[in-house]
């Protein structure tokens, strides 16, 4: 690896966020830093003003990669200190160490000054995914992913794998290549990407610690264990590369045995796009994990032939109008609030009301009686899954 003393003295760019940023928005700003071109000095200075103590980034093997100030600095002797909370230079410099590291990518530690406080080490936190983006960049160029890990994850996705029982062992045994146990209980997990940097989402794929099968703005991946926490976990992994606001998430259900991988992965398919057909503004709106998806549940089970009779025999009188669709769904989640409603839909209380007589009349019923909104919110419910299986699911 090339040592501090090789390293230019970088221009300084400035801060383009608050005078204060949190350490989120360090993060993210620094990424961008990063992803632009930024070497370590430069990302390491950036810390330094950020909590006016000096930082050193040291290789796993002990040799100094970077300092702050641009200048060459002492290595650490024993790379065996390096797993402790301070680490001593050869020159007695005394640091605070942060692991740089993400999955199996190992590069060493960022040491910070000492003494060094609680927000201190936050922002030192902070700068690790922006510290890894340029050690990626370093790497002589590696060869291309086997072939295994995007073969495995397509036949799994699409059923195509050999159906026989010999077949089926092959797929178990491939997927525990990848610590993938499809014997065991697994879901599958559909990411989407919104917003307009699609190199930069790929390579925030690879940063997962697990193989992603990508495909343009989508990703496909497994997982095991707590399918919530994990689909959480997924989402703000990526979001710290490619911003805030800008990844789906969807989980499908918990399946065992391969042979029923590829009706998991339909339905993370589904949810991945209710999703997306959603307002973007609301953290719930980022993440549906099987678990959470409510009616949606049922109703992925159900023949789209079985649907369809469904949404027709309940919703067909106004099937055909959007606006009596969306005032329905709204007057039902909010429990008959004219005012909700208004606000919601940006309509006059008046419009509302009218709405909702169209629809009772339309319907012949009364949207808020017990038994008549269970049935109402399946059709809804039924019609959306229609929707965005007729998109290509």
């Amino acid at each position: 690896m090339t040592g501090a003393a090789d390293l230019p003295v970088p221009v300084r760019p400035r801060l383009a966020v608050a005078a204060e940023p949190t350490p989120a928005q360090f993060a993210q700003w620094l990424t961008d830093l990063a992803f632009g071109g930024a070497g370590w000095p430069v990302l390491l200075a950036r810390l330094a003003e950020a909590t006016g103590r000096g930082c050193r980034l040291v290789a796993e093997t002990g040799e100094l990669l970077a300092t702050s100030d641009g200048t060459s600095g002492s290595a650490v002797a024993d790379p065996g200190t390096l797993r402790g909370d301070r680490v001593r230079c050869v020159d007695g410099w005394l640091g605070r160490s942060v692991p740089v590291g993400s999955g199996s990518r190992r590069l060493g530690v960022l040491l910070l000054a000492e003494p060094v406080g609680t927000g201190q080490l936050d922002y030192a936190r902070a700068a690790v995914t922006a510290l890894l983006i340029e050690a990626v960049r370093r790497e002589p160029p590696q060869p291309p992913a086997p072939v295994g890990a995007d073969g495995l994850l397509l036949a799994l996705r699409d059923g195509s794998g050999d159906r026989s029982p010999a077949g089926q062992a092959d797929l178990v045994r491939a997927a525990a290549a990848y610590r993938w146990r499809l014997d065991q209980p697994h879901a599958a997990v559909a990411l989407g990407y919104t917003g307009t940097q699609r190199r930069r989402w790929a390579s925030a794929l690879t940063w997962l610690d697990r193989p992603v099968l990508a495909d343009g703005r989508l990703g496909w991946t497994l997982l095991q264990g707590d399918a919530e926490r994990e689909v959480a976990r997924l989402r703000g992994r990526l979001e710290q590369i490619v911003g805030a606001g800008q990844v789906r998430v969807a989980g499908g259900r918990s399946v065992t045995g391969p042979a029923a991988t590829p009706d998991s992965f339909r339905d993370a398919r589904l949810l991945l796009r209710l999703l997306l057909r959603r307002s973007p503004a609301a953290a719930e709106s980022a993440e549906l994990p099987f678990e959470r998806a409510g009616l949606a549940q049922l109703l992925l089970a159900v023949p789209h032939e079985r649907l369809r009779w469904y949404v027709d025999r309940h919703l067909g009188p106004i099937a055909q109008r959007d606006d009596l669709l969306r005032t329905l769904d709204h007057w039902l989640a909010t429990g008959g609030s004219r005012q909700a409603v208004s606000e919601q839909l940006h309509l006059h209380r008046n419009s509302v009301g009218y709405r909702v007589g169209l629809i009772k009349r339309l319907l012949g019923v009364d949207p808020l009686h017990p038994s008549t909104a269970a049935v109402l919110r399946t059709a809804l419910v039924a019609r959306e899954l229609l929707i965005v299986a007729a998109d290509g699911g």
